[in-house]
């Protein structure tokens, strides 16, 4: 009788999801126009709106008639009711409303007060509208490239610029997505960034809420939602991506939900290049319970559970290879991909080659002159700083897994790339924001985001006007 019920109910969800897909679907097409498209699977092409609309009703009549009550209706409010009342998704949609609307607010005000450099042209622009054209900034323009032309290579501009240096989750979503929302591409980017920004910090709520308490929690998501550099997850970027897919890989995998974690680090490997990194940091989550590490005292079953979560812990390192497979198909070299940020000035000079360039500077110049005249990489140097600094606490507080995380994003970017984009790296770097959640006293809490959000405004006025933060 149970396993009937089960069943049925199982029925009447899938009848209620049809039927919402096909009724919205028909409205979407209805104002839009609908859409023809390429995919992996064969082409798309849904031009009519009314018969998308007739499934949906029909397949809701036939849930009527199995399951009157509740009605479809009643269960999406009680759904939404629910899921509102949670307390990580009522604070993680006041801090995302708040905190990305005003980075758009402030980029505004920074057009039409201070206007653009003098000495810079706009590359590229979409809208004559400053607000609808908000988004059209730095590497928005490469996503773009790749949503709407598809991955480009061409070997005779080798030591160029090219579009396969940036990873295709993100893209693609932008795609596929914009095909309901009139292939206005741009604004489905922005879309996705906030909806993937509300959603890491519901999984960052709820993380830290386990480990900590509620208001340790709402510390930790208004800081890093306040953060200089969080500008950019209200931006047409794929920081917001790659901030939900971390956190919430490592939620699943500290939580034992295993298939959850290994989709979320899939995604994860396909969303930016350190994505794989990821993979590092949850091996020694995998390797946890086996320490200390005594052969002697471990059993079989102990090491068919570890070699389990390593497979899972591999997931991140799968999506590299999954899109270094299609690089393969496209240029002959499985990591053109990587080698294609030299273009971009990242080749590896060492941390030793950094550290003694910024000193040099610093020493010859003195630091007031190093911040006057050098300000993005002072402000950059300092977000490194800031975040390295975290590491010890971070370690003793919520573990070494975390630790490494930190780690394993900063070093290689900086031999790589030195101070380059530095910023948006430490961004998503969430343990040193559970840390601060937890370590700042409440009464100086409203200190620290102040100061946080006022440099934010400043990040987001240098962005939104062209300067070279990127």
């Amino acid at each position: 009788m149970l396993q009937r019920a089960a069943l049925v109910t199982a029925i009447i969800r899938l009848f209620d999801l049809v039927a919402l897909v096909g009724v919205l679907l028909g409205l979407t097409v209805y104002l839009t126009g609908g859409f023809r498209e390429w995919t992996p699977l064969g082409r798309l092409s849904v031009t009519s709106w009314i018969r998308p609309l007739v499934i949906g009703l029909v397949v809701l009549g036939i849930r009527h008639w199995l399951q009157p009550h509740p009605s479809l209706v009643a269960r999406v409010v009680q759904n939404c009711s629910l899921a509102y009342r949670a307390p990580a998704v009522r604070a993680a949609l006041a801090v995302t409303i708040g905190t990305r609307t005003a980075v758009f607010l402030v980029g505004f005000l920074a057009i039409t007060l201070f206007g653009y450099r003098a000495d810079v042209n706009v590359p590229w622009r979409l809208h004559t509208n400053e607000i609808l054209n908000l988004p059209a900034r730095w590497d928005t323009g490469w996503y773009l490239g790749v949503a709407i032309d598809g991955y480009q290579w061409s070997p005779s501009r080798i030591d160029e610029q090219q579009n396969i240096a940036f990873f295709p989750a993100y893209p693609m979503l932008m795609r596929y997505g914009s095909l309901l929302l009139g292939r206005e591409t741009m604004w489905t980017g922005v879309l996705i960034s906030w909806l993937s920004f509300f959603g890491a910090l519901v999984y960052l709520y709820r993380l830290a809420r386990e480990r900590f308490t509620d208001d340790a929690a709402f510390a930790t998501i208004t800081l890093i939602a306040s953060y200089p550099f969080a500008l950019f997850f209200s931006a047409a970027y794929t920081e917001s991506l790659f901030l939900l897919t971390m956190v919430a890989t490592c939620y699943h995998f500290e939580r034992r939900e295993w298939w959850k974690a290994a989709m979320w680090g899939l995604v994860a490997g396909l969303s930016r290049p350190n994505g794989c990194l990821l993979s590092v940091m949850l091996a020694f989550m995998a390797v946890r319970p086996l320490w200390p590490f005594r052969p002697r005292t471990l059993g079989l079953t102990d090491w068919q559970h570890a070699a389990g979560r390593l497979a899972i812990a591999a997931a991140p390192g799968v999506g590299m290879l999954v899109y270094s497979t299609y690089i393969y198909t496209l240029t002959g070299n499985p990591l053109q991909w990587a080698a294609q940020n030299a273009a971009w000035g990242r080749v590896y000079r060492g941390l030793d080659a950094l550290v003694s360039d910024q000193a040099l500077r610093i020493g010859d110049h003195g630091l007031y002159a190093y911040a006057a005249t050098r300000t993005t990489d002072a402000m950059q140097l300092v977000a490194v700083l800031f975040v390295l600094a975290t590491v010890w606490p971070v370690y003793r507080r919520i573990g070494l897994p975390y630790a490494v995380m930190i780690l394993v994003n900063i070093l290689p970017p900086l031999m790589m790339g030195g101070l380059m984009s530095m910023g948006r790296v430490t961004a998503v770097l969430f343990p040193t924001f559970l840390w601060l959640g937890l370590a700042i006293p409440p009464t100086h809490r409203p200190m620290w985001i102040a100061v946080f959000a006022m440099l934010q405004a400043v990040c987001a006025g240098l962005f939104f006007t062209w300067r070279p933060l990127f």
